[in-house]
């Protein structure tokens, strides 16, 4: 019996030293990291400003309490151009934007560097 016990822990000890030896060595590709994507203007209309992040495109509302800024200065809402990036802080209504600070050229303005 002992002798029998003594076989199986020997058999069981030389599995488990074995098998990492031939475990799957191949290595798997590493999937690349998906670069961050910045929130784009995507359209500005009348008091509203259309906002799109990756897949997700979302409408603000623009009031008289609105904050915006540009480039680090006061602006207007004329002065929002589609392609500008983008940060919305919402206000007390989800649909309505408290802030708005916008960085970049915008595609309007690049179009009338061109002319």
């Amino acid at each position: 019996m002992k002798r029998a016990l003594f076989v199986l822990v020997h058999v069981v000890l030389f599995a488990v030293a074995v098998t990492p030896a031939f475990a799957g060595s191949k290595k798997k590709k590493a999937s690349p990291t998906p670069k961050y994507q910045p929130p784009v203007i995507s359209s500005v209309t009348g008091n509203t400003i259309t906002v799109t992040e990756e897949k997700t495109t979302r409408a603000f509302i623009i009031t008289q309490f609105t904050e915006i800024t540009v480039n680090g200065q006061r602006a207007t809402i004329a002065d929002l151009k589609p392609g500008m990036t983008v940060n919305v802080t919402i206000g007390v209504d989800p649909s309505q934007a408290g802030r708005i600070i916008a960085t970049g050229v915008g595609t309007d303005d690049k179009r009338k560097k061109k002319k």
